[in-house]
């Protein structure tokens, strides 16, 4: 009984150090994104991605709609009726 007690208090303090741990590396990192975006001129260069995307997209929707534009109604010929051979 006493070596269920204490895995079970030892298994705890392992979760707890290693949610911790994990805790400080995603507080870590959240600070170094921050910062680096900050320092960066983040706001001017995702506009400018932003930017081109939507310009892409524009050019996209130019160029299909030669493809999906309707079709352009060609006049045909009547055909004319067969002829049979006279001998």
């Amino acid at each position: 009984m006493k070596t269920a007690n204490t895995f079970y208090w030892t298994f705890i303090n392992t979760l707890v150090m290693n949610v911790a741990t994990i805790a400080a590396i995603v507080v870590g990192l959240c600070q170094f994104l921050i910062r680096s975006y900050n320092e960066n001129n983040g706001n001017e260069k995702v506009r400018k991605v932003i930017q081109t995307v939507l310009q892409f997209v524009d050019t996209l929707i130019q160029h299909s709609k030669v493809f999906f534009a309707d079709p352009v109604t060609v006049p045909v010929q009547q055909q004319s009726p067969k002829r049979t051979k006279v001998a």
